[in-house]
């Protein structure tokens, strides 16, 4: 990945952005676009003169202009099945993962049973498909326990399990076998980011290493969010991110248990609160409800369930949830799935209104 400036745009405006900035000679070539929501980053040579701002604004309308990394154009194999030609049998290809993360320059990939005696050249597959990997790692269980970890084992590549992975301008270090981070959740991120406004106060209940956190400072400065994880790896790798951010000002780390924090520190103090815990949210809605300003303010929650439990049953059942705290819902301003946890099962966000 590269760090370069981009224009920022609306996706409609895209196709527009892209012929006049060739026309231009702004257009940086060889570059992925970068989606950031319901924005597209384009990468441009350098940030456009006064004149060319006015020239882009006559016809765009609005913009952004900033840094962000991108991707460069692959010209390797397009797909993992294709990487894997000649490497293992024919009739184990239709086996092989269609899809697996990238955490900073590592690659964690769940390598089904059959495969396990082709880890290496699975291994060897991702590097060809993304050649700024250094590391290849199989999960080997599922995420388990209080600090969300799952053992791994390297297929190919050398190094240690710590990397730095870059998201929207920002930069997380962390240690993918000791803390949790999830990054097909990038988008997810950003949305909630962009509905922070100024001066509210944040509590990001689980924090990890302070992808919630760290965007939503960086992208509203007249912010306080405090960041709350149990796992003092994630804390750790935590302080050290907040100060590569430049957001100290903004972040506040908070190692310990969020319910703890709920009932002194942090009560009352937040008008959004972040519940980034799928597997066990609703265990903690209670604690969510007293960090909430006694005026109200907004939850984003999270919840694993099966694909066929519709949005009304699942909103049905949260605003029982609060009921039973003495806290009601106003509205409901989001309900959606945001990624696929197995065939069966997915993750759901849900943005509530609280009074």
């Amino acid at each position: 990945m590269k760090r370069i400036s981009g224009l920022f745009i609306r996706r409609v405006k895209v196709q527009t952005a892209l012929g006049l900035l060739s026309r231009m000679q702004l257009r940086f070539e060889g570059f992925q676009l970068q989606k950031a929501g319901d924005l597209v980053a384009i990468p441009i040579t350098h940030p456009p003169s006064a004149e060319d701002e006015n020239t882009l604004r006559k016809g765009l309308g609005s913009f952004q202009i900033q840094e962000a990394f991108f991707e460069p154009i692959s010209t390797g194999p397009r797909n993992l099945r294709e990487a894997a030609q000649g490497k293992i049998p024919v009739d184990l290809i239709p086996r092989l993962p269609r899809s697996f993360d990238i955490v900073g320059d590592i690659a964690i990939i769940e390598l089904p049973p059959l495969l396990q005696g082709y880890s290496t050249e699975v291994g060897k597959a991702v590097v060809r498909m993304n050649p700024h990997v250094r590391l290849v790692l199989s999960k080997s269980g599922e995420v388990t326990g209080r600090f969300r970890t799952r053992a791994l084992n390297a297929l190919t590549g050398t190094g240690s399990m710590e990397t730095v992975h870059r998201e929207f301008a920002c930069s997380y270090h962390l240690d993918v076998s000791s803390v949790y981070f999830n990054p097909r959740l990038s988008h997810e991120r950003r949305r909630v980011a962009e509905q922070v406004t100024q001066n509210e106060v944040v509590v990001d209940m689980f924090a990890g290493v302070g992808p919630y956190s760290i965007l939503i400072a960086t992208l509203q400065p007249a912010v306080k969010v405090y960041a709350v994880d149990i796992n003092p790896s994630a804390v750790r790798y935590l302080k050290d991110n907040v100060l590569a951010n430049k957001v100290a000002d903004r972040v506040v780390p908070m190692l310990g248990d969020a319910r703890e924090f709920s009932k002194e520190e942090l009560k009352g103090a937040a008008n959004r609160v972040v519940m980034n815990l799928p597997s066990d949210a609703e265990h903690y809605l209670d604690a969510a409800l007293r960090i909430l300003k006694s005026g109200g303010g907004v939850v984003h929650f999270y919840q694993f369930t099966s694909r066929q439990v519709g949005s009304e049953l699942l909103k049905t059942q949260f605003r029982t949830s609060v009921l039973t705290q003495k806290r009601e819902v106003k509205s409901f301003n989001y309900c959606k799935v945001v990624r696929e946890v197995s065939p069966r099962r997915v993750q759901v966000a849900l943005d509530a209104v609280i009074v």
